[in-house]
């Protein structure tokens, strides 16, 4: 591993922040936000009058988690579908608003889509400087962003960032894999910024070629976000091992933009949260209670600064477990995700009375290192729930090498789930491959209304 990484605050005065002063300063800012949004976005002022509910009765945090309802991603949609084509929750006349980005569509269902003002691409850039400097990029950094620079909200926020702390930033969206790879080589990369799933293809790739990414390149920092990853083991080891390099979660949303979380120097497997500019509420996805520290339950997220789109408790589906900050010794006071996003709620699903989520197949899968990519699906057999496992090895491994690796996998899941899939392997370079984020499960059970 690369020398350890550089420790500081980009922001001392709020990172070291006592929390009662921190929790006085949300209080105000989701008062002005919630005001904001009262007086000049549609969407918000009629659901406020539907429950009730008017800036003045928010004296408090509590006050606002229990009078004001959560905002799912369905309300959105649907204000879209009736008020083509970005519904009503602008607050401000379209011209001012001057960047346009939207949801990756990856789930399958219409993005969304947002805008932003001047300051809130400030601020939101700002979030990703802060996360960015906390994990120890600096301005003699040489960053290399594999990413394709669409609608899709993914690393614009980071790139600014990168320019606001003074680092020389290579943008490479429109190359393929190897003109990537022969860039962080000529160039010096310091810093790598691209999803999980990208950063494994990369270290595939390079290896095809006869590259030794560890051993040739100056990598020291990889940057992901978009999907889990980082926080799964099996997957941080295949990167940091692969790289020689130190991996860091970086952890946002399209709808809300900027960085609401990430990985610090001190990697204490938690991400700290961006408290002055997010209020952050871990809940049961079913009651919508608060389940307090140390549980999980799903994040809802107030964005506390947004000018063009406001976003108020926005239910993200996220599965996360909140920690006080004090359990890391970088001496922030800032809250914690403990291993960063869990899992998705709504890409849980029950498999013979057995929860799975697609993090609990890829810990497992990626413990095999011969496997290059792998895809999930469930299937109803014969009236049988039914696992099944496609994977790919690695370009020149003995495929006799297979039958023991499947044999292996199928061991493992039903060790650590609790029961067998089927598994099997598939010709080299067949199964999907993802710059973005990754989808490699799909359950195929034909749902009945």
């Amino acid at each position: 591993m690369r020398a350890e990484l550089p420790h500081g605050y980009w922001n001392p005065k709020i990172e070291l922040m006592p929390k009662g002063k921190l929790r006085r300063l949300q209080l105000s800012r989701v008062q002005e936000a919630f005001r904001y949004a009262w007086k000049n976005s549609p969407f918000y002022r009629r659901l406020m009058e539907k429950h009730g509910v008017a800036p003045d009765d928010i004296l408090t945090l509590e006050d606002f988690f229990r009078k004001f309802p959560v905002t799912s991603r369905q309300e959105l949609e649907r204000d879209q579908l009736e008020n083509p084509p970005f519904g009503t929750r602008l607050a401000l006349p379209l011209e001012e608003a001057l960047r346009y980005h939207s949801t990756s569509g990856t789930t399958g269902k219409p993005p969304v889509r947002a805008f932003d003002t001047e300051r809130d691409w400030i601020w939101g850039a700002d979030a990703w400087a802060t996360s960015l400097y906390n994990f120890g990029v600096r301005p003699t950094d040489i960053v290399m962003v594999a990413f394709g620079y669409g609608s899709f909200i993914g690393f614009w926020g980071a790139h600014y960032a990168f320019e606001k702390i003074g680092c020389r930033v290579h943008p490479t969206g429109s190359m393929d894999t190897k003109t990537r790879i022969r860039v962080i080589l000529d160039l010096n990369v310091t810093v790598l910024c691209c999803t999980p799933s990208y950063a494994i293809r990369m270290l595939h790739v390079a290896s095809e070629e006869g590259i030794d990414l560890a051993a040739r390149s100056q990598l020291s920092m990889i940057v992901v976000a978009g999907e889990p990853g980082a926080t799964i083991p099996s997957t941080k080891e295949i990167i940091e091992k692969g790289f020689n390099a130190h991996l860091g979660d970086f952890m946002g949303t399209t709808e809300t933009a900027g960085m609401i979380a990430s990985t610090c120097s001190r990697r204490c497997g938690g991400l700290h949260i961006n408290e002055d500019r997010y209020l952050t509420e871990v809940v049961d996805p079913n009651t919508l209670e608060p389940v307090g520290y140390g549980k999980k339950g799903m994040m809802v997220v107030t964005p506390l600064l947004k000018e063009a789109m406001p976003l108020l408790r926005y239910a993200t589906n996220d599965m996360v477990l909140m920690e006080r900050g004090t359990v890391c010794p970088c001496g922030r006071t800032l809250d914690l995700f403990m291993g960063g996003i869990l899992g998705r709620y709504d890409d849980m699903v029950k498999i013979r009375g057995v929860q799975l989520t697609p993090q609990m197949i890829e810990e497992i899968v990626r413990g095999f290192p011969e496997v290059e990519e792998f895809f999930t699906t469930v299937e109803n057999r014969d009236g049988l729930d039914t696992l099944l496992i496609k994977f790919e090895l690695k370009s020149g491994t003995d495929s006799a090498a297979a039958e023991q690796i499947a044999s292996n996998i199928k061991q493992q899941v039903k060790t650590h789930i609790g029961f067998s899939p089927e598994v099997g392997l598939e010709p080299h370079n067949l199964l999907p491959r993802f710059e973005l984020k990754a989808r490699r499960f799909k359950d195929l059970r034909v749902k009945v209304n």
